[in-house]
């Protein structure tokens, strides 16, 4: 029973202190840490890269002792952790640990479950490139790629897993699907497969390329985008579609609307995803993003050139249309490209958890802006990207804000709600993710 207000005792003189914090058991992919308060309080545990992201259930006793278990991390990552702390006196008390987790396993174990992909036993979202050269593994990894899918520049995939040592995953080729090595994950098959095949093709014509399953490694597979609505068909048609779809454990395809469609089709990013994501069965997908000038005939029009800002929207039009990975196309960019990619895949490991996490109703009262939104642990994560080149001012609507302000993630900004959501500018094809708290944060 609730102790009558009359009954209250005054605050203590002493304010509400954290001490004695204590990180143990740092592990690739969960850190416990314990700490004391000076008078029984109920906590909150946040943590993130450089600020709270992603938040634990709360801990509804009042006590001195505390243990805070932090999970799902990334391996060989340094984290903040915020530990929270509220006492009857609703005075709170917030302090920042900083820890690194242990490098990733000598040997990893994948699997999907439903549409997310699980690597050593935590929720990955991979953000990959294609056969990259040797010389380039180190400066890739520096922009934050965690997936290699296959060696370039005329070496073999087998010698992949060596090169990176630890600081990233990779995939071979099906030739080398039981190599072993640190980081092996599984393997990919063959890319845009579905321009290779007649319509009519069946499961058991392809049987001598398909892989069987083996235990803690999964498959990949890029498609071309002909398999969505506003695409034209392939000249074989799209019969082959559901085999395709029926081998992989994870689905991709690469649509790069401004050096393959030659226009600014961004809205298609969005769109083309979602489809993809219900024809797939429920499997994790993926997309490629354009990120340099290509061999199309449309490259040669300069203003259609991948820019920092197109490959910002249109990463994160992938995922809020339902992307459960991302990958960079060509394996080359520019320097300002390769700083966007760096600071996406930044907030992407920040926010895995949530961006697996379940969705909840969310909309734009303007067509041109695509939204997506999370929950988590009480938390909720809205994703909104103006998919035209005009600015705009949009009013986003979310279920369950209950009028907890949402923090735009990276832009040191707030934006005040009520019980149904909120109002934001957009610059042309900006993208903003916004985080909104749990209650008592």
């Amino acid at each position: 029973m609730a102790r009558a207000t009359t009954d209250t005792p005054s605050a203590p003189t002493d304010p509400l202190a954290i001490s004695d914090v204590d990180v143990l058991e740092t592990a690739a992919s969960s850190v416990r840490i314990t700490w004391r308060t000076n008078v029984p309080a109920r906590t909150l545990t946040a943590f993130g890269l450089d600020a709270p992201a992603i938040w634990m259930p709360p801990d509804g006793d009042a006590v001195l002792e505390h243990e805070s278990v932090l999970e799902p991390l990334e391996p060989a990552t340094t984290y903040h952790a915020y530990l929270r702390a509220g006492d009857e006196w609703n005075r709170t008390e917030t302090t920042a640990v900083t820890f690194t987790t242990a490098p990733m396993p000598e040997r990893s174990s994948a699997h999907t479950n439903f549409d997310r992909i699980v690597v050593d036993g935590r929720v990955f979202f991979p953000t990959a490139v294609w056969e990259q050269c040797s010389n380039a593994l180190g400066s890739n990894v520096a922009d934050g790629i965690n997936l290699f899918m296959g060696l370039g520049c005329h070496r073999r995939d087998i010698e992949l897993p060596h090169l990176l040592d630890g600081r990233a995953y990779s995939l071979v080729d099906t030739r080398s699907a039981a190599a072993l090595g640190r980081g092996v994950i599984g393997w990919y098959y063959p890319d845009e497969w579905d321009a290779f095949v007649e319509s009519s093709v069946t499961r058991d014509d392809l049987r001598d390329a398909i892989v069987e399953p083996r235990a803690g490694r999964i498959g990949f597979l890029t498609l071309t985008n002909h398999f969505y609505s506003r695409a034209e068909p392939l000249p074989q048609g799209k019969g082959m579609y559901p085999v395709l779809l029926s081998i992989p454990d994870v689905i991709g395809f690469d649509l790069y609307p401004l050096q393959g469609w030659c226009r600014p089709a961004f809205g298609d990013v969005f769109d083309a995803q979602h489809e993809l994501q219900y024809a797939s069965g429920g499997k994790p997908t993926f997309q490629w993003i354009e990120v340099a000038v290509m061999e199309q005939a449309c490259g040669r029009d300069r203003t259609l050139d991948p820019t920092p800002t197109t490959v910002r929207a249109e990463t994160w039009l992938a995922i809020a249309g339902g992307a459960k990975g991302i990958g960079y196309f060509p394996s080359r960019w520019s320097s300002s490209i390769g700083a966007e990619i760096a600071r996406t895949n930044r907030a992407i490991r920040a926010l895995t958890p949530a961006l697996m996490a379940a969705m909840v109703p969310a909309g734009s009262d303007i067509e041109s802006v695509r939204v997506a939104a999370h929950t988590l642990d009480g938390a909720q994560y809205v994703i909104a990207v103006n998919a035209s080149h005009e600015p705009l001012r949009t009013r986003i609507s979310v279920d369950g804000l209950a009028g907890r302000a949402a923090l735009v993630y990276g832009e040191d900004r707030v934006v005040a709600s009520d019980e149904r959501g909120f109002s934001d500018t957009f610059a042309p094809l900006a993208a903003h993710v916004y985080v909104i708290p749990p209650r008592g944060w």
